[in-house]
């Protein structure tokens, strides 16, 4: 499947092989340098309109998380032993426990998308910093 900008793109480089278009007018339209029309007239000739799609349309990353792996973490951090435990803390437990290893970033942008905030540490009311008095006079102490 096509994008609109694709298949914009696909309209202007045909415009451009049936002589509508010099390849310079079709350059400055598409915003790219001539060398790389020529290239796209040629393979849109060679392969077809399919030409155009960026060649890692509809693939995934080879770095991705699986999908088992990613459903079975955010199932430990909503069960009782973890929900308490911040991302740093999770991610050390599910290394020792479990075997996961997984980078804290990738682990904090999975748990973040799934709505899942790290719990934060609060001070009490003791423990909060107190602003000192004004001494008397200038240059005291």
């Amino acid at each position: 499947m096509m994008s609109t900008k694709e298949l914009a793109r696909l309209m202007v480089i045909k415009g451009a092989i049936d002589g509508a278009y010099t390849v310079t007018q079709a350059a400055r339209k598409l915003g790219m340098s001539t060398r790389w029309v020529k290239r796209l007239k040629k393979a849109v000739r060679e392969q077809g309109d399919g030409a155009v799609i960026h060649g890692n349309a509809g693939r995934h990353p080879a770095n991705t998380t699986d999908e088992g792996i990613r459903k079975k973490i955010l199932a430990l951090k909503k069960s009782e032993p973890y929900q308490k435990a911040n991302f740093t803390h999770f991610r050390e437990l599910l290394e020792e426990r479990k075997q996961i290893q997984i980078s804290y970033t990738t682990l904090a942008t999975m748990l973040k998308a799934a709505g899942i905030a790290s719990p934060k540490t609060r001070r009490s009311a003791g423990e909060r910093r107190t602003i000192r008095e004004r001494r008397a006079k200038a240059g005291e102490l």
